[in-house]
């Protein structure tokens, strides 16, 4: 056995490590393991500190206790517990912190130390190492392995470690190895007692796309709406099968939930959407259609399903939301008189009243924007009850007889002789305001 070993490969390979001749030389991130040491030293040090020096990153024989971020124009200064936790900083320091005398003492037997290393080699081999050195290696970087984590008690120790120390990428390596390595009954029990682990499991399979994963497993942990909504989601993700999804999310997820008919009305207007002009509004929404409809069908007959009358009885559109489509989309045509006819009607003494619930102020606003006469607006400026927003608007819209009218309700005939004043002479305007003005002048003495 000795003489095997004498000319072995590893006997050759080995004596860089045990010669008596030379130390090794271990690094760690580009230190020396004495370094890393008295580096720790200093970082525990100065975080002890209650009010730590500062230190720039070109030194580090001071106190090493802050950073001095240095850019183009200015510096930060941070303090090291501001960038890393403590706890995640004391793994980090503590990792480097193994013994290591062994590579430097004089071995006596290379025959003992040999079975030593290959017992250490088995041990780690075939034993689990311990959790908070899986824990300590998935924070720096380091290469570790969960395959040895047999029981249910060492692979929940596992979890609840990676939990506690906030790295997310070792819970959802640790909750994957669960899934792969349990039964389903007992994975989804642990998941039921970790939201944390099932938060990083549900948006690994949904930013996989393991949708039927995701919700099936959303339906075994009780959360049925969740898994509902997330199949709602998915379904609009896809313009083209949204219509095949959603009726299949309708059947078997919403069949005994309150937002059924939402739905419902959802895949109505798909249905609808398909079948109108080549499907140009496959996914657009109601206020869209209905736009479209009042621009380019307004003359449909109210069979047609095409009919904006139609369209909003089948699809539960408000009043509002119905006028305010048609007033734009038919000032975008110039056609003012359907325009009388959504919003006005005949009164009692056989003028016209409005039959809105929309602020009027707001209508003349629209119409004006989109060209509508001066004679139009100033009909319209009647319907706006509050004389002084009246009076403001009509000014704004140089709505001139309208300002007129109003200056008269509000018997202000001072206001109206300087407002006459600053009218063209002889205008139309101004020939109007000085019979108004006579006419108001008698009525105010009777």
């Amino acid at each position: 056995m000795a003489d095997y070993w004498e000319d072995s490969e590893i006997k050759k390979s080995a004596v860089g490590i045990f010669s008596d001749d030379e130390t090794p030389a271990l690094e760690m991130c580009g230190v020396s393991v004495g370094g890393t040491a008295q580096l720790s030293e200093q970082i525990n040090a100065g975080i002890k500190l209650s009010r730590p020096d500062r230190y720039s990153t070109d030194s580090l024989t001071g106190s090493f206790s802050g950073l001095v971020l240095k850019g183009d124009d200015d510096k930060v200064d941070l303090e090291l517990h501001e960038l890393v936790p403590e706890r995640i900083l004391q793994k980090i320091m503590d990792a480097d912190n193994e013994d290591y005398s062994f590579l430097t003492r004089t071995i006596a037997t290379e025959k003992d130390e040999q079975l030593r290393m290959l017992k250490r080699y088995y041990e780690s081999r075939w034993s689990p190492p311990d959790v908070e050195t899986v824990v300590t290696a998935s924070l720096i970087g380091r290469p570790y392995s969960l395959e040895l984590y047999k029981s249910i008690r060492l692979k929940k120790e596992l979890l609840k470690a990676a939990e506690n120390i906030g790295d997310g990428d070792l819970i959802l390596n640790v909750t994957l190895f669960l899934n792969r390595t349990l039964k389903k009954k007992l994975f989804h029990d642990i998941l039921a007692s970790s939201p944390l682990a099932m938060q990083h499991y549900s948006s690994y399979l949904s930013t996989t796309k393991q949708i039927p994963l995701l919700t099936d497993t959303l339906e075994m942990l009780g959360k049925s709406k969740d898994a509902s909504m997330k199949l709602y989601s998915e379904a609009c993700t896809s313009p083209q099968r949204m219509l095949q999804r959603l009726r299949v999310c309708s059947r078997n997820h919403f069949s005994d939930s309150k937002h059924k008919h939402l739905i419902d009305d959802f895949i109505k207007l798909l249905e609808w959407q398909e079948g109108y002009d080549g499907g140009k509004l496959l996914g657009a929404s109601v206020a869209t259609c209905l736009s479209d409809l009042c621009l380019n069908h307004w003359e449909a007959p109210k069979t047609s399903a095409n009919s904006p009358v139609t369209f909003c009885q089948a699809h539960n559109v408000s009043d509002r939301l119905y006028q305010w489509a048609a007033l734009i989309a038919r000032s975008k045509r110039q056609a003012w008189p359907e325009i009388d006819a959504i919003f006005l009607t005949k009164g009692w003494l056989g003028g016209k009243k409005a039959k809105t619930d929309l602020p009027m102020e707001e209508v003349v606003l629209c119409m004006s924007r989109l060209g509508a006469p001066k004679t139009l607006l100033t009909s319209y400026l009647e319907f706006v009850d509050n004389l002084d927003k009246r009076l403001a608007l009509a000014k704004k819209l140089q709505c001139h007889r309208s300002v007129i009218d109003t200056y008269v309700a509000q018997k202000d005939r001072l206001s109206l002789l300087n407002y006459k004043a600053n009218l063209t002479p002889q205008s139309e305007e101004y020939v109007y305001a000085e019979q108004t003005l006579r006419n108001a002048t008698v009525k105010w003495k009777n």
